[in-house]
């Protein structure tokens, strides 16, 4: 299976999290993140950002599993 670049951020706005995957924003509460992440720092908002790569997304209930 095929793995894509994602990566997730608080958002201040929404007081909770987003993942960005395959062109969505998916705007949550909780994640569960079952692969290896990095960090990336930013001159711009948002500074820190954890990224990755995951082959797909699942989003349940205000949770993003993310595989």
């Amino acid at each position: 299976m095929k793995s894509y670049r994602f990566f997730y951020h608080y958002h201040k706005a929404s007081q909770g999290m987003t993942v960005h995957f395959r062109g969505r924003c998916i705007p949550c509460k909780n994640i569960v993140c079952n692969v290896a992440t990095e960090s990336k720092w930013n001159k711009q908002q948002p500074r820190l950002v954890m990224q990755g790569h995951a082959s797909e997304v699942e989003e349940t209930n205000g949770t993003v599993i993310i595989r």
